[in-house]
């Protein structure tokens, strides 16, 4: 007994170690830009707009697929008479009231409707692939949005760790400050500058730690989730082996473009089905119908149904005459949409050829910079290095050391955020070359 009662808790402490553990994980969880992508995409009220769009472009595929379906209606109706008539069943002149019960039910297919119901449904489905562009377009937009905050949370990051590394070599060099003011060996600029310096590295942590937290909230708002669960990033480097290739083929499979080609599309099938209705139309109709008048009590209800029951097939042609009048208003009109939605394309088309030239300029001059920035902090550290190793020989003052702190710092600083925008306008050339972004 007390066997099982020692296995039950061994059991619960398990189980107390695995949910301890799984929560853990997940605040421990490192985001990928790829998972933040994701994840904004799944969440963002901006694309679960452009996805009840396209639900709304779908019901209209199913309402014009009913224009081809037949109509087919009962009906029954009870009707009272008064005054003079002419009996239905001896056509002499009667002067009494009487009721009559009337049912029937009748079908009407179109056959020939000048092709209006197909151009319809062909406006339609192209309505639906051009909804679905604007899906992607929206996914596209949301995932430049979050790649920008991502690359400016991480250059934060740095930030902060390149402004903490100033600030411990401030401390270490105020303890050998400390030793040499002992010793006389220091001046009074030398005391006024490095608290100066200090308190300036002490304001620059907090300042990256503000732009960081201000990066991460936004990030965090495109992602819909909570800025704690946001502390990890992995990180992001350029891809130095990339170069851009200019495909102007690829711009005709971008989203942005096909959602207009395809409207478009829809719109010229929508000028045609409004041209339909000025042209002839032909229908089927067929009914069939019995009736009771209560003027007739020589047959019973019963009787007076089956003598009266009758069904008629009519085949119907329709010309309209003055329609057209009535159309070419709509018709105008609808061709001024078609020009502003082709006025729309072109002008994408000229801002995305400007992107990608502005783009293709930038990543040129950026990578050289990169390279450039990354020479310079190379060089700063080994000055840093050899300063610090004179500053502490006593050959140097401290005024020496703060310049050479100064110039590493504005190259740590310069590199960072060279390398940022170099990983930005990648990604854009990327996206441009391939028709997507690349997460990875």
């Amino acid at each position: 007994m007390n066997f099982v009662k020692v296995l039950i808790q061994i059991v619960k402490f398990l189980l107390f170690l695995v949910v301890l553990l799984s929560k853990q994980d997940i605040n421990a969880q490192q985001w990928t830009l790829k998972n933040c992508v994701n994840q904004a995409i799944k969440n963002h009220p901006d694309i679960k707009s452009a996805q009840l769009d396209l639900r709304v472009s779908l019901s209209r595929v199913d309402q014009a697929k009913s224009n081809f379906y037949p109509e087919l209606g009962a009906s029954v109706f009870q009707s009272g008479n008064f005054g003079r008539s002419i009996d239905r069943f001896t056509n002499a002149y009667i002067d009494q009231y009487y009721n009559t019960t009337y049912a029937g039910f009748g079908v009407s297919t179109p056959i020939f409707t000048s092709f209006r119901n197909c151009h319809l449904l062909a406006s339609s489905k192209s309505d639906v692939t051009s909804r679905e562009n604007g899906v992607e377009k929206a996914k596209n937009i949301l995932t430049l949005s979050v790649i920008v905050s991502y690359l400016n949370a991480l250059s934060q990051v740095e930030n902060i760790r390149n402004a903490r590394i100033q600030l411990k070599n401030d401390s270490i060099q105020t303890e050998r400050f400390t030793i040499r003011k002992a010793a006389g060996l220091t001046t009074k600029t030398e005391e006024i500058q490095l608290p100066n310096q200090i308190k300036s590295d002490e304001l620059a942590v907090l300042d990256a730690e503000l732009d960081q937290e201000s990066a991460l909230i936004t990030l965090s708002q495109q992602m819909n989730v909570k800025v704690s669960n946001l502390i990890t990033l992995s990180p992001v480097e350029p891809d130095i082996f990339f170069s851009f290739s200019d495909q102007s083929r690829i711009n005709e499979s971008l989203p942005q473009i096909r959602e207009l080609k395809l409207r478009i599309q829809s719109q010229n099938e929508n000028i045609k089905a409004t041209k339909a209705l000025s042209y002839p139309v032909i229908g089927l109709s067929a009914d069939y119908s019995t009736f009771y008048a209560s003027s007739n009590p020589e047959r019973t209800f019963t009787q007076q149904l089956n003598d009266t029951r009758n069904g008629s097939i009519s085949l119907g042609l329709t010309i309209p005459i003055l329609r057209g009048l009535k159309n070419r208003p709509v018709i105008q009109e609808l061709k001024v949409q078609q020009m502003i939605t082709q006025n729309n394309l072109d002008k994408i088309l000229l801002d995305i050829q400007q992107e990608i030239e502005m783009a293709l300029s930038r990543f040129r001059i950026l990578k050289k910079r990169y390279e450039n920035a990354r020479n310079l902090l190379e060089l700063a550290t080994e000055n840093m290095t050899l300063v610090t190793e004179q500053l502490s020989a006593g050959n140097i003052t401290m005024v020496d050391f703060l310049l050479a702190q100064s110039i590493m710092e504005r190259a740590s600083g310069a590199l960072t955020i060279t390398k940022y925008q170099l990983i930005l306008q990648e990604k854009i050339l990327k996206f441009y070359s391939e028709g997507k972004y690349v997460l990875d």
